[in-house]
């Protein structure tokens, strides 16, 4: 939870990839239906209300 946020210059690439190893990760201990990680799917959660500081996040579970 206070980990600290990813720098703005992290390329798609760097993201992509990141995303890829969380995902197995929680793939690992949850089961499928409960994670989102397709854009459409985790586009609701970009804000929780600060839009100014809106992230698209890699992973819902």
């Amino acid at each position: 939870m206070n980990a600290p946020t990813a720098p703005a210059d992290v390329t798609r690439t760097e993201r992509a990839a990141r995303q890829r190893e969380v995902v197995q990760a929680l793939q690992a201990v949850l089961p499928d239906h409960a994670l989102l990680w397709q854009a459409e799917d985790t586009v609701p959660y970009e804000c929780d209300g600060l839009t100014a500081y809106r992230e698209r996040p890699l992973v819902v579970a």
